[in-house]
């Protein structure tokens, strides 16, 4: 073993350039890959840490005419009942996401918090690390659970922290425990958590709206929970659904797709990277093979032949592998981040290299290398002595005949890579055209909120109303607005209307809007009027609605003037305008119809702050800071961003992002892969014809004859890797397509894109080689020089 080992080191010395170009290749792919990998097993593989996570679930809602839809948050009422019906196969708990304002700790800072039903923390198994679980009693009092990270960056590691008084949204709440650092719950990460702030009979009257969770029974399934809670939303919920998700899938449910791609990227990667290597292989084996053949004379066997190749390709990738986990180890933590930065509670997940992948990944590439090496090694072992010793320098057509379809696999690879990149480039650039239905440029939003202790409702209204005039004197008339929520900046939620208590109903988003904010966002008004100062809690209930609404509850009659009826509310309301459609959830998804209130009429505690002005930004956020410090001092204005980031980030378009930047990494290296291989191709076959080139050319043969025919010779293996590449591009198009507008089809620019790249590259590859081979001189390359 020692003799082969030592061996092995002379061989690899003797070709250092060609071992550290396959070390450097194998590096970089196997590591690239690793790291998508990781996220994959960690997001999709790795179950929630709680007790046995196989038996949670998620249960929610969705449109019957969306049920393909992500499944929503229901009323109070709903999740009562469900409650009541799933006892034999479930139980049942709910959470509700919201923000609360601490002070009294330094500067007011916002932070996430999750509302629970007392039992919720014990349904996941969270054992506190101090203190205690809510207990039924707790229901609306004011206590509350920390988060381990709030507790240790914010609090200090405080070990007294338990019956700790600290001020959350203007209200004093005694700390009963604090969760362990294990614990996170993905779908609504939290710093603190609290029972739910209405006592259950309250919540049901005020429609109070919260996500389920569920733990199955032993004799219980998701399909028979589902075919219960149904026949409860039937009755509450006519247009509704009930869907019931493992927990573990509803976590990764808009992570997957993407992953699943960028999985199979890396594995396209890594192949080329291993085509490459084998050709490389099947080179070294034609270059030896006079030394092989002298070593067989000798009386190496068969064996010891194909065993010193098999151990060459062993150590080169063994190499390899760990020059790539290396590198996945210090690139992991940033792929995570940037791929997992759209997805909710994922992006929490602290992604690490696990041994199960590295070890996946080692035993895959040993594999990898074994069948790499195994071709030429047969070759190698099976050569006849005499002929190779007799004959020149010319190789065996056979392994000509190998290297140049490893070659056209490399290309065929290479063009399906570069399809892909093309397919997402154009849905990317598809996406970010898409008109919003508002204009962002020169849009900055910033959030405000105010707490229930101090602030009934009409002070509330107040708080907003004296909120704009003062940015409006700094800033100027019709620069600011009030709204709950902007478009695709968070939840969809919507709302029944309809044109009568008891007509037919249509599901409409609801959002509270102030005067002025159409004018703002730049939403058109296309009949009627906007809110006023005057459609406040005195007025008559009074609505904008969206056009698709409008069309779909009155047809071609005209809106403006009639009544509608709100569910939610339980009351009619005036139509007194009409304003164009926009996006809520997604730039991908059609279009929602939407019912507009008036901030005055039903305000709400928590909204966004719009402001258009020519002023920069660091101004604007200034102005509306001071205003909001001079009303109130102890709130935090935060979430400040511009519309553009958030149309940049919003779901859908980051996703494209994410996948058409690491595919066009993937397919350079491939295209990089493949003429390094077409060229080395070339010139190692005009190097092994020179004596014959030389020959024709010293006889009489036309140089450019010579040209042609190297040049056909590159050209046949480039069109044979397109062909395959195209064949094999149909059905990576499909697996693209599942990503929901990409394109699932190939047309003439997804074609001709690629296929130009690879002529360019191609032509790039084989010219050198074929310029060599028709300026041969006969009488250097007679004479061996």
């Amino acid at each position: 073993m020692l003799r082969d080992g030592i061996h092995l080191l002379r061989i690899l010395r003797r070709a250092p350039a060609s071992a550290i170009a396959a070390v450097l290749t194998l590096s970089l792919t196997l590591g690239a890959g690793t790291s998508i990998f990781a996220v994959v097993y960690d997001v999709l593989l790795v179950p929630p840490p709680f007790t046995n996570p196989a038996a949670l679930v998620l249960a929610g809602e969705t449109s019957t005419d969306a049920p393909s839809a992500a499944p929503r948050t229901v009323g109070y009422a709903t999740f009562a009942a469900w409650r009541e019906r799933s006892q034999p196969v479930a139980l049942l708990e709910a959470v509700d996401s919201t923000n609360l304002t601490l002070t009294g700790i330094g500067a007011p800072q916002r932070l996430s918090a999750n509302d629970v039903t007392p039992g919720f923390l014990e349904l996941l198994g969270a054992a506190p690390a101090l203190g205690r679980t809510f207990a039924s009693g707790d229901a609306g009092q004011p206590v509350v659970i920390l988060g381990d990270a709030f507790w240790r960056g914010t609090l200090g590691a405080d070990p007294d922290v338990v019956g700790r008084q600290i001020r959350l949204g203007g209200q004093s709440h005694t700390v009963v425990g604090v969760l362990p650092a294990t614990f996170v719950f993905e779908l609504s990460p939290g710093d603190v958590w609290r029972p739910l702030p209405l006592p259950p009979l309250e919540a049901v009257r005020s429609g109070y709206r919260v996500r389920v969770v569920g733990r199955l029974r032993a004799n219980g399934s998701a399909a028979s929970l589902g075919a219960l809670l149904n026949d409860v939303t039937r009755d509450t919920s006519p247009r509704a659904r009930a869907v019931v998700t493992p927990l573990a899938k509803a976590t990764a449910a808009d992570a997957a797709p993407m992953l699943r791609v960028l999985a199979g990227g890396a594995v396209l990667a890594i192949l080329i990277a291993f085509v490459n290597f084998a050709g490389l292989l099947i080179v070294r084996g034609i270059d030896r093979r006079r030394e092989l053949a002298v070593r067989s004379a000798l009386g190496a066997t068969r064996f010891q032949i194909l065993k010193q190749v098999l151990l060459e390709a062993q150590a080169l990738v063994t190499i390899g592998t760990a020059g790539g986990v290396l590198l996945a180890l210090w690139t992991t933590p940033a792929v995570a981040r940037l791929a997992l930065e759209q997805f909710g509670g994922v992006a929490h997940r602290a992604v690490a290299v696990r041994w199960q992948v590295i070890a996946a990944v080692a035993a895959a590439a040993s594999i990898g290398a074994c069948l790499c090496a195994l071709v030429p090694g047969l070759i190698a072992a099976r050569r006849n002595v005499p002929d190779v010793l007799r004959r020149a320098a010319t190789p065996a057509p056979r392994e000509l005949h190998l290297r140049r379809a490893f070659v056209v696999a490399e290309v065929a690879v290479a063009f399906v890579l570069l399809v892909s990149v093309t397919l997402l480039g154009r849905s990317l650039v598809r996406l970010v055209t898409v008109n919003p239905g508002f204009d962002p440029h020169g849009l900055l939003a910033l959030q405000v909120s105010v707490p229930a202790a101090g602030y009934n409702m009409e002070q509330v209204v107040s708080f907003y109303s004296a909120l704009q005039r003062g940015v409006e004197e700094r800033l100027g008339p019709g620069s600011i607005a009030i709204v709950n929520e902007i478009p695709l900046d968070g939840s969809a939620s919507p709302t029944l209307v309809g044109i009568a208590p008891g007509a037919a109903t249509v599901e409409a988003v609801p959002r509270e809007a102030g005067p002025a904010y159409f004018g703002v966002m730049r939403i058109p008004l296309l009949a009627g009027r906007s809110f006023a100062p005057a459609d406040d809690a005195s007025a008559p209930p009074r609505v904008v609605v969206s056009e698709s609404l409008g069309k779909r509850l009155f047809g071609s009659t005209r809106p403006i003037g009639h009544g509608i009826w709100l569910a939610s509310a339980g009351q009619m309301a005036d139509i007194i305008g009409i304003v164009g459609d926009v996006t809520h959830r997604a730039l991908d998804e059609a279009v929602l119809p939407t019912v507009y209130r008036s901030v005055m009429q039903s305000p709400s505690r928590s909204n966004i702050v719009v402001v258009r002005s020519a002023r920069p930004e660091a101004d604007v956020i200034a102005a509306v800071r001071e205003e909001v410090g001079q009303l109130d001092g102890s709130l935090p204005v935060y979430r400040v961003r511009s519309a553009e980031d958030v149309l940049a980030h919003s779901p859908g378009v980051l996703t494209r992002r994410v996948l058409t930047s690491t595919f066009s990494g993937f397919a350079a290296l491939a295209v990089v892969l493949g003429t390094i291989g077409l060229f080395g191709v070339m010139a190692h076959d005009v190097a092994s014809r020179r004596p014959e080139i030389a020959l024709r050319i010293a006889l009489g043969a036309d140089p450019m004859r010579i040209l042609g025919a190297i040049l056909r010779q590159g050209t046949a293996m480039l069109a044979s890797g397109l062909a395959v590449g195209g064949v094999l591009s149909i059905w990576t198009a499909r697996a693209i397509g599942s990503l929901g507008s990409v394109p699932a089809h190939l047309d003439l620019l997804s074609l001709t894109l690629p296929i130009g790249i690879l002529v360019i590259a191609g032509a790039a590859a084989v010219l050198p080689a074929a310029r060599r081979a028709a300026r041969t001189d006969p009488l250097d390359a007679l004479r061996g020089e």
